[in-house]
């Protein structure tokens, strides 16, 4: 079984004992009668279940007010920071948010302000598209474009902003209900956006009758606030926050009873397995316990454990396995060295163990510990750890630096299959081949663990060594047994990752990484649940850009082939159907209207994966294509980029282009002669990719040398191509 680190709901789902503090929380926000602004800080380390805490708060909050008048009752704002990747898109996207909430409420006072809002928001962005201001104006979209356009005209000042803003304050002031902004996971944004946040609420957004709910890691967030103004990131924070609350620590007791609960879960699903019951107390205190402060730590090394025994539990230790796992979680560079250091720490004679021999026990803890400390960068308690996790978990290495806490026989560490042993040492990392192989670790820590952001960074150092479409084959066989949690973030890697992935298989039949990849975003699309579908490639497509939108791109292509549209010509492909043609045509308008508002600012050739967005619009809206083809064509590098999509590469014996024709549907040849010859003669030609150069070469080559070609199919060769293209070169 599986553990995923979703957030609980309400008390009914909580482990940690947390509910009265969630109760007590939610309370004391309807108690909080103040009509000014004010701001509650809810702090809490990484993985300290902050999120959960918030959802059973709103889970209280809500009982404790379902007797109350609809006009009594606090209006919940749930703002996400991190789902934007700007600060431009943060701040608007802020009072989109408020806005769209107000309207919700069925309240004309709040529909009020949300109108006032929208143009607030407007107005302050309008500012920003100045460029004495800093941005440029295509950042705000069509109301905020509108309204810096208003501005332009009427010479407004920033004192428009003001009064707008003191218009929205009266409509709060007037109105009796409380709003509750809740702002959670601010510490996962740069420190720009986390300085965003917090003038916002201090200035931009300083309305009466409004509490904020800000959740994050403090130490995170005093960092970020470092030298916003004169003084420290603490004392600034202090100015803003008026209760600060420190979530309580759970128990440790409680964090063990859970880990052991899900460890049974796990074993009993192996009978077979061994299990040392003598060996178990000690090193879960000192290999296990040390490294599992929270929930999260728990669930990584459950996952972790249950990857492993999946596929070797007939060969190891229960013990041990968890234990070498929680070393490899908690310090992975420890467990690097021990798995480089079997004669060292198993006693198996080799010659990096003979220099060992006449060293006293002193001698060597001093050695090894300075080695540890080296690893985990002079981290005293960490090395004290380690030692301790290592000399329990490896007995003969124990006695060798002199802590040796146990009399081991050699013959019974090979019966019961422990780790200590140097012939079954190995097994416990045989999920780590060779460096030219994919890692199951590696594999298992990408589908479960990794978060979303360095998931793409891996995926594209992968695709920079040619292993991608290996690791991609070896993560779409988990899709089954993944949790549905992750499969958002995977979707999410993938469709940002799959434009720039260039590794494929297969010689001369290749299906490329970024093909696969596309695919696999189906069978993701699949296993999640049905209506987080559509609000997710929504969301994607919203916030696209020049990598994503080509996948993008090819994803609904792929959905319509599914339906027997588009070049489906009626009959139904092999795609799973996992939205309704209603979603279908929803998203169509969605792309629709997102690739046309990027190409107001960008070039149809600004696209890698231009093609496939061509094409879509050219389904969608043929009018706005034709329209802007009819523009973009004008530039000459615009039409080399264009031809290229209808020349073909063969290659077999040798590289060959056939040029098709299809083209004259949008240009006639003359034109596409005249540019080739406009980047010949000013040399821009040469500073094209080498694949638009050949192409030009053999469009140039068929259509006005009109060279004699032998065979019937007419392609031209990549030999004859190199001849024109040496001799525009070598021309003053």
């Amino acid at each position: 079984m599986y553990y995923s680190d979703k957030p609980v709901n309400s008390g009914e789902e909580d482990l940690l004992g947390r509910r009265s503090f969630a109760k007590l929380l939610a309370q004391s926000l309807i108690n909080l009668r103040t009509s000014d602004t004010f701001s509650i800080g809810l702090f809490g380390k990484w993985g300290s279940g902050k999120t959960s805490v918030v959802n059973m708060m709103l889970h209280e909050l809500e009982t404790m007010q379902s007797d109350a008048k609809a006009d009594e009752q606090i209006v919940v704002v749930h703002f996400e920071p991190w789902n934007f990747a700007t600060t431009d898109q943060l701040l608007s996207q802020f009072f989109v948010r408020l806005s769209n909430e107000f309207k919700s409420q069925g309240d004309k006072q709040l529909a009020a302000v949300a109108d006032a809002l929208e143009k607030y928001s407007g107005a302050f962005n309008a500012l920003a598209g100045i460029p004495l201001f800093g941005n440029a104006i295509s950042s705000l979209g069509i109301e905020g474009a509108k309204a810096a356009a208003g501005m332009l005209r009427k010479g407004d000042s920033t004192s428009d902003i003001q009064r707008q803003k003191e218009y929205i304050v009266d409509l709060l002031e007037k109105q009796s209900r409380r709003i509750l902004v809740i702002i959670d996971d601010i510490d996962r944004l740069s420190s720009e956006q986390i300085r965003q946040i917090f003038q916002l609420i201090a200035s931009v957004a300083k309305f009466p009758n409004t509490m904020y709910l800000l959740v994050f890691d403090k130490d995170i967030v005093v960092s970020a606030l470092k030298n916003v103004q004169e003084g420290s990131g603490e004392n600034y924070l202090e100015k803003i926050i008026q209760i600060p609350i420190q979530i309580p620590d759970v128990k440790k007791e409680k964090i063990r009873n859970i880990l052991i609960s899900k460890l049974n879960e796990s074993i009993s699903e192996y009978p077979d397995i061994s299990f040392q019951q003598r060996r178990w107390q000690r090193l879960f205190s000192y290999c296990i316990e040390p490294f599992i402060h929270t929930l999260r730590d728990v669930n990584r090394l459950c996952n972790s454990v249950q990857f492993k025994i999946t596929a070797i539990s007939s060969d190891v230790d229960f013990v041990d396995m968890v234990s070498i796992s929680a070393i490899e979680i908690a310090l992975p560079n420890v467990y690097k060295w021990a798995k480089s250091n079997k004669a060292i720490l198993t006693g198996e004679v080799d010659l990096s163990t003979i220099r060992l021999q006449n060293k006293t026990q002193k001698e060597l803890f001093d050695e090894y510990s300075h080695i540890l400390k080296t690893l985990l960068n002079d981290d005293s308690e960490a090395t004290k750890i380690a030692i301790e996790a290592l000399s329990n978990l490896f007995p003969h290495f124990g006695h060798m630096i002199g802590k040796g806490y146990e009399v081991y026989d050699d013959k019974q560490l090979r019966r019961d299959n422990c780790i200590a042993h140097a012939d079954k040492f190995d097994r416990y990392f045989c999920l780590d081949l060779s460096d030219d192989e994919i890692r199951k670790t590696d594999v298992f820590n990408a589908a479960f663990l990794l978060d979303c952001e360095k998931l793409k960074e891996y995926l594209l150092d992968l695709d920079s060594k040619g292993k991608c479409y290996d690791f991609l084959e070896e993560m779409n066989a988990l899709i089954s047994k993944m949790p549905t949690e992750r499969t958002e973030s995977i979707i999410i890697a993938l469709l940002s990752t799959a434009e720039r992935l260039n590794n494929s298989l297969g010689g001369l039949l290749a299906i490329p990484a970024k093909t696969y990849a596309e695919h696999m975003i189906i069978d993701l699309l699949d296993v999640l649940e049905k209506p987080n579908r559509l609000p997710l490639l929504e969301n994607e497509i919203n916030t696209a850009n020049l990598f994503s939108l080509p996948a993008i791109a090819s994803v609904i292509n792929m959905l319509e082939l599914g339906y027997g549209r588009l070049a489906a010509n009626g009959e139904q492909r092999g795609y799973k159907k996992v939205v309704s043609e209603e979603e279908l045509a929803q998203l169509e308008r969605s792309f629709t209207g997102k690739a046309e508002e990027m190409l107001e600012n960008n070039s149809l050739f600004d696209f890698s994966g231009w093609r496939m967005i061509h094409y879509l619009l050219e389904c969608f809206d043929n009018d706005f294509m034709n329209e802007y083809l009819a523009k973009a064509l004008k530039n000459a590098k615009n039409v080399a980029f264009f031809l290229a999509k209808f020349i073909t590469v063969w290659v077999g014996h040798g590289t060959e282009y056939e040029v098709n024709d299809d083209y004259a549907k949008y240009i006639d040849e003359a034109q596409i002669t005249q540019s080739i010859e406009s980047l010949r003669c000013n040399r821009e030609l040469f500073q094209l990719p080498e694949e638009i150069q050949n192409k030009c070469g053999a469009y140039y080559l068929k259509k006005v040398v009109k060279i004699s070609l032998s065979s019937w199919y007419e392609h031209i060769p990549q030999g004859e191509i190199d001849k024109l293209l040496n001799s525009w070169k070598a021309e003053a």
